[in-house]
């Protein structure tokens, strides 16, 4: 009806190819709860980030309709960004799924409770928020006794209120925002860093890491591997970042390693 561009699950075909990163991995990391493992390693985060990567790659030129898992967490703080949940009464979607799927009744029920208990411990864990906030979206729909055309028309006319119009500040700060999401992406198998954008210019700021003593190494030859690990991976990080599309500078501020 807007007329705008639709995507969904194109953002993870994109991810995948960009990334070199399997698409059933990155389905799971937004929709199953993480496993004991995951928690230890934060592989879900890093799958995360490449999929908002993708996804502001689309979002940041404007009128976008994305509908899937978390698009609203996934671009926060923009202030032209219209955020809904669409819910339904539990009878319509056992209905619903039964149709779609030929199982009884009983078999939609299991799968709607396990679906919505994944979505639940998927919220808290990686956003630790609770996914039926109100608080969370700028409109909650529920398409019970609102027909889909009701909705439709209600999403529209909002969207076409001034207050959801980009602004000059808005779309600089969805586009910083899409540009440092991207190198952070870059950046998961290098280091955990924290990038800000702004205008192109990246700010990379990377914690001090632990080392671990060997031997009897004197004071000297420890502050020798401490600026030789941050002179490289100020060297890797640079190397990595700067043929980002629209990076026009890279500013590192590293912080030496330490010794335990």
């Amino acid at each position: 009806m807007l007329g705008y561009e639709c995507i969904s699950h194109e953002v993870l075909v994109e991810a995948s190819r960009f990334f070199h990163v399997s698409e059933k991995k990155l389905l799971e990391s937004i929709h199953d709860a993480p496993s004991i493992l995951e928690k230890i390693t934060h592989a879900r985060e890093k799958f995360l980030s490449r999929i908002q990567a993708a996804l502001l790659e689309h979002v940041k030129e404007d009128n976008v309709v994305y509908h899937g898992y978390a698009g609203h967490m996934l671009i926060p703080g923009i202030s032209h960004v219209l955020k809904i949940r669409v819910i339904a009464e539990m009878e319509d979607r056992i209905a619903f799924l039964q149709k779609k799927k030929n199982v009884s009744r009983d078999q939609a029920i299991q799968f709607l409770e396990k679906e919505d208990k994944h979505r639940t411990d998927w919220y808290h864990y990686v956003y630790k928020a609770d996914m039926s906030d109100p608080h969370l979206y700028d409109i909650v729909l529920n398409v019970g006794r609102l027909q889909i055309r009701d909705a439709c028309d209600l999403i529209c006319a909002v969207a076409k209120r001034d207050t959801f119009k980009a602004t000059p500040e808005s779309k600089k700060a969805i586009h910083d925002l899409a540009l440092s999401s991207h190198v952070q992406a870059a950046l998961q198998d290098v280091c955990e860093a924290e990038v800000s954008a702004n205008d192109g210019i990246i700010s990379i700021h990377v914690k001090a890491r632990k080392l671990r003593k060997t031997g009897f190494t004197s004071p000297q030859l420890q502050d020798h591997v401490r600026e030789k690990i941050r002179a490289d991976l100020t060297t890797e990080i640079v190397g990595v970042v700067r043929d980002i599309p629209g990076v026009k500078d890279v500013a590192c501020d590293i912080d030496l390693p330490y010794y335990s």
